[in-house]
């Protein structure tokens, strides 16, 4: 049980360190804070408002469609983003060369016909100068209404061949329905996996900071594993009944204590602090955030067993550490990277970390993050494993 004792010195040490333990606990937490309230703007926390704006219709067209289009679809469906006014061609140019009209929207004589008939139609929007965006709007919904007219227009040749059959005459006022129908209903976007929560900006630096600082806990207790090597405290402790396999595990387990112990820090204190919501599964969080710091451990572990000097493994790990987390997403929001970027850094543990916190906090649980906290265990796995066969070649080279 040498290991046990091992990992709680390890930890004791640790905590003895009051700067350290100021650095890698309190500093993430203030950090946080400051790069969730600085960044505030740069991520959504919920879906844009589109402001109310003026839209100037020109209706040339005396059948059903273009009244259809301009009161049921414009006027009462979209009454609330868009104030519906009519003009003649001459006015609706002035509204928009005076910007009290925000976009125009001139309907053709033969408009009606030419839906009924399955034809293109061709009608003239206007957007109003340094303001596309509302004729974007505009556009969509009357791209939508032609879409869907084509398919009501073949609904109405039917119910009109059947009314000839029976001898009965033929409304199409009736068959629209205009004043209660909801055939052409508006445009509404859904997106992929809409039912995912938007992550914030405090969120999104809580998740990047914490698989940071983890990282940098790592770097810090494997410094003192590689002091003990300089200081022949290494080969004291294997002049007892510790083994190498033993000695690993000691390490593995007094990091994984102080990582655990940081990573929980970090989530109580954001989300007291700052409100943080790290997802509706709890074990989804525990879950990744463990086989984390596993797979981050085995990494520090196999570099520690390569270095010889803590001075120069100190120095380049906060350097590798500094350049995982800019590549990793913890400095720069994920989406500024291309995607084949993003998709390749995944192969990194802070990545995939990080990664899979912020699909936790979007709302997937325990089981879709399930692969990928597998292959957090895996990445740990193969690193001790690397880290095990290092000091063993060590072991052998020293009695040869």
């Amino acid at each position: 049980m040498g290991y046990w004792w091992l990992a709680a010195k390890d930890a004791l040490l640790m905590v003895r360190d009051k700067k350290a333990l100021l650095t890698l606990v309190f500093m993430p937490v203030l950090l946080i804070g400051i790069l969730g309230a600085a960044f505030g703007n740069m991520f959504s926390e919920g879906d844009a408002d589109v402001p109310v704006f003026t839209l100037g219709i020109v209706n040339q067209d005396e059948g059903l469609m273009g009244g259809y289009l301009e009161k049921a679809v414009f006027t009462e469906m979209m009454g609330k983003e868009i104030t519906v006014k009519n003009f003649s061609h001459e006015e609706v140019l002035v509204e928009l060369e005076e910007k009290r009209a925000a976009a125009g929207l001139i309907l053709p004589a033969a408009f009606s016909e030419s839906l009924m008939a399955g034809k293109a139609v061709s009608l003239e929007i206007i957007s109003a100068p340094g303001n596309e965006f509302p004729a974007m709007i505009v556009e969509n919904v009357v791209q939508q209404f032609s879409r869907q007219s084509a398919v009501q227009a073949e609904g109405m040749k039917f119910a009109a061949e059947e009314s000839a059959k029976r001898g009965e005459p033929f409304q199409p006022e009736n068959f629209l329905n205009m004043e209660e129908s909801n055939v052409f209903p508006v445009i509404e976007e859904v997106g992929v996996e809409s039912d995912r929560s938007q992550v914030g900006s405090f969120q999104y630096y809580a998740a990047g900071m914490g698989v940071m600082f983890l990282l940098m806990t790592v770097v810090t207790g494997v410094g003192s594993m590689i002091e003990e090597k300089e200081q022949e405290v290494y080969r004291r402790l294997l002049v007892t009944r510790l083994t190498y396999s033993q000695y690993l595990l000691g390490k593995l387990l007094g990091l994984l204590l102080l990582s655990v112990l940081q990573l929980g820090v970090i989530i109580l204190g954001t989300s007291v602090l700052f409100g943080v919501h790290w997802g509706n599964s709890l074990a989804g969080v525990i879950l990744i955030g463990f086989a984390f710091v596993f797979s981050a451990c085995g990494l520090g572990i196999l570099f520690g067993s390569l270095a010889n000097t803590e001075k120069a493994f100190s120095a380049g790990g906060m350097l590798g550490t500094q350049i995982l987390a800019a590549a990793g997403g913890s400095m720069v929001p994920l989406y500024m990277f291309p995607d084949w970027v993003n998709s390749v850094m995944r192969v990194f543990p802070n990545a995939l970390a990080l990664q899979s916190f912020l699909d936790l906090m979007s709302g997937e649980g325990l089981r879709d993050v399930a692969g990928e906290a597998a292959a957090l265990f895996l990445i740990g796995c193969l690193f001790l494993l690397a880290a095990w066969l290092r000091l063993a070649a060590g072991r052998r080279k020293s009695y040869a």
